[in-house]
């Protein structure tokens, strides 16, 4: 076996995610949580996937799902924690109220040894001065910095060990999120003595007759050639930062400064196009071409520019979103996915589509507002319009280019149901996804509160993605599939390189890493099995 990558970092996307998989029926949740019954599991999916259900491939995908888990855990000692999230969706029939998402536990960097210099580090727009901050407690906890003595205690002491780990190691020994989940599948490989070569971009695929038996690759400076004796199995990272094709299939304006990508920057569809040579295709009939995410731009002291994305802030107390009209379009705690195709669908004729999320000062000294941190200098941001700021939402509007009349009626009419933690127009803080991403702890809502202090804030967002959906397809073994149905023999495609088992749906946090885990379980037992050739 050989794992060949174009970076110079392995673990892509995967490892800036929040390294959370969706696995529905998992034995983790132990025998004080009530069973997730299969027949619910499915009910939930047929409502949330509608008629696009596709039925063998969501029944390996249950079926495998928690086999993949008690292997990782059991077989290789990957340790999961039991995520208290609910499904994105939870109010539908089959929907759970947390549960069926699992969240690999932090781990010490020394489990790669020599090798964590090659492990993709960490979006620099989501450490905290290069800290990384861990979803769950860690996040709350700093969102109490100030407020609470343990949370503040528990972070002081997070950023000592930091800093102790910058002075001996030159960079954090605490992996979190994503980064810890590829560093111990990654190490379970360096373990069994499974090679991975880094910058070794695959460039084209090797037949023998119509089956694909290995591909050329870019090895030291020069092509190699090597052959499969079992399969060739893509997983490129899909086609996300594939701008061409990307303009083509997302539906809405794709181009690099329209739509920003929070995907590893080698996802250009070279999977895809190595398929496409074999006689696949990009499966391009799915609901959402991509997974998407609020994010915004910031500039850098160096003057290149970080993504931020916004999957939990837009839908805190005292915050918005509005359009370029002054209006409110949505209720700001959805998950961010279906945040963002409202967003798009709004806009209409005002393009390229995006929102401004605005906030009080009450509701920024609690939780900051994207890039911008409650307790840290605003400057920089506020000079390169990152940050805009203003004493009154009539001056905020005239800054971002609002007309104020509208947005001044838009907080006036939130504000009157906002006083007693309702949104009458939107369902605000009425659904238990929105609540979990809230606050708990405010007195009036975990969602709703009105905009009253100044200054008040806003930030511009951009519709954005976390992967494509749109992708090869294949049949429910993960092989690439020809348009005619036909697999194509010796090749498989998983991850985001393959087309989405939820057809462009978000069923839940994990909805992209769950799936690629199974089907590369799956594709890995299907080339493990003997064969007569």
């Amino acid at each position: 076996m050989l794992v060949v990558e174009k970076a110079p970092f392995f673990g892509g996307t995967s490892a800036t995610s929040g390294g959370v998989i969706w696995i529905p029926g998992h034995r983790l949740a132990g025998p004080a949580v009530k069973p997730d019954d299969r027949q619910e599991q499915q009910r939930y999916l047929l409502e949330v996937l509608g008629p696009q259900f596709p039925g063998p491939l969501i029944d390996t995908y249950l079926d495998n799902g928690p086999k993949m888990v008690d292997f990782f855990v059991n077989e290789v000692g990957i340790e999961f924690a039991v995520a208290a999230m609910p499904d994105y969706l939870s109010h539908l029939p089959g929907g759970r109220n947390g549960g069926r998402s699992l969240q690999a536990l932090p781990v010490h960097a020394k489990v790669l040894g020599a090798e964590l210099g090659r492990l993709r580090p960490p979006l620099r727009e989501m450490t905290l001065f290069g800290l990384a901050i861990g979803s769950g407690n860690n996040l709350n906890d700093l969102y109490r910095f100030g407020r609470s003595l343990p949370a503040t205690l528990r972070v002081l002491g997070r950023f000592a060990r930091y800093g102790s780990d910058l002075l001996l190691h030159g960079r954090g020994q605490t992996l979190v999120n994503g980064n810890a989940l590829m560093a111990r599948l990654a190490s379970a490989a360096f373990r069994l003595g499974i090679p991975v070569w880094t910058s070794a971009p695959a460039e084209e695929l090797i037949f023998d007759g119509e089956r694909v038996a290995g591909a050329v690759v870019q090895h030291g400076g020069e092509p190699v050639r090597v052959c499969a004796r079992k399969g060739v199995v893509l997983a490129s990272g899909g086609i996300a930062q594939d701008i061409a094709r990307r303009q083509q299939v997302y539906g809405h304006p794709a181009r690099a400064h329209q739509h920003l990508s929070l995907t590893a920057p080698g996802n250009t569809g070279d999977g895809a196009r190595m398929a496409e040579s074999a006689g696949g295709f990009v499966d391009t009939t799915v609901a959402s071409p991509g997974a998407w995410m609020p994010t915004s731009k910031v500039a850098r002291p160096d003057g290149t520019w970080g993504l931020v994305f916004h999957s939990v802030n837009v839908g805190k107390p005292g915050v918005i979103a509005v359009l370029r009209d002054g209006k409110r379009f949505v209720d700001e705690s959805v998950p961010y996915h279906y945040f963002v195709k409202s967003m798009v669908a709004a806009c209409g004729d005002m393009q390229p589509p995006g929102a401004f999320v605005i906030c009080d000062q009450a509701s920024f000294r609690r939780y900051g507002l994207g890039y911008a941190k409650p307790l840290l200098p605003q400057g920089r941001l506020l000079k390169t319009r990152y940050l805009y700021k203003a004493a009154s939402i009539e001056a905020l509007a005239q800054q971002i280019g609002v007309e104020p009349g509208a947005l001044a009626q838009t907080v006036k009419d939130y504000n009157v149901h906002a006083a007693q933690g309702q949104d009458p127009q939107f369902g605000k803080g009425t659904h238990r996804f929105g609540n979990y991403l809230g606050d708990a702890s405010h007195p009036l809502s975990p969602n709703v509160a009105p905009l009253l202090q100044a200054p008040f804030y806003a930030v511009w967002m951009q519709p954005g993605d976390i992967g494509s959906f749109a992708g090869i397809r294949t049949n429910a073994q993960a092989q690439a599939m020809r348009p005619d149905g036909m697999v194509i023999p010796g090749l498989f495609a998983v991850g985001n390189d393959m087309a989405s088992v939820f057809r462009g749906h978000y069923p839940g946090g994990g909805s992209m890493l769950g799936p690629g885990m199974t089907f590369g379980f799956v594709a890995g037992r299907t080339l493990a099995q003997p064969n007569d050739c």
